[in-house]
């Protein structure tokens, strides 16, 4: 196999015509070659006829651009172009899911059924507003101290440490009065 495939190289070297059979003699001879690449690189048993002929026209492209450069080992040239193109499969490899697809277990739950409607309809926003009165009402129940924290940690998204330096309280006081605020805020929307 190795001296078919250097005398092919020396004629692909030489600029001479290449015979089509002679190319299809090559192409079955590199076949094993062709699939231990795409064991290594792109294994997708799915995909394993078509990967094939993608490395079937790897090979040749390489044998019509004749882009082989002196001195270069042919079979090394071919294994690593096909090599490359297996690996930069990978980068294009695209991944899809059905918005009917069942995202839950134990429910009959779809994605589609999780997506939001960005036009939210009149009763929507009646409620939303309802429910951010409520909240505001609810904040103005708890004391200075209770609104500041709760707000700077759920609104302002501040950590527990910058809340405590900017009060000047400890960590601990931090902790307790949020817990204590949040309690409060469910009791007094659970009227």
């Amino acid at each position: 196999m190795y001296i078919k495939i250097n005398h092919f190289y020396e004629q692909i070297k030489s600029g001479g015509p290449i015979d089509s059979k002679y190319k299809e003699e090559i192409l079955e001879d590199l076949k094993p070659l062709i699939i231990s690449s795409i064991k290594k690189y792109y294994n997708n048993y799915q995909m394993y006829d078509d990967l094939i002929q993608e490395g079937y026209e790897v090979i040749l492209t390489i044998l019509q651009e004749k882009k082989l450069e002196s001195g270069k080992h042919f079979l090394g040239y071919i294994k690593n172009a096909l090599r490359f193109h297996y690996l930069d499969k990978h980068k294009i490899k695209e991944s899809s899911i059905s918005i009917n697809h069942n995202i839950s277990d134990g429910e009959n739950l779809e994605l589609v059924d999780m997506l939001e409607d960005p036009n939210l309809t009149q009763d929507n926003i009646i409620v939303k507003k309802e429910e951010q009165r409520e909240l505001w009402n609810s904040l103005l129940e708890l004391t200075e101290r209770q609104r500041d924290i709760v707000i700077l940690f759920y609104v302002e998204e501040k950590s527990i440490n910058y809340i405590a330096k900017k009060l000047g309280i400890s960590y601990r006081t931090v902790v307790n009065t949020k817990t204590t605020a949040l309690k409060k805020l469910f009791t007094l929307n659970e009227r």
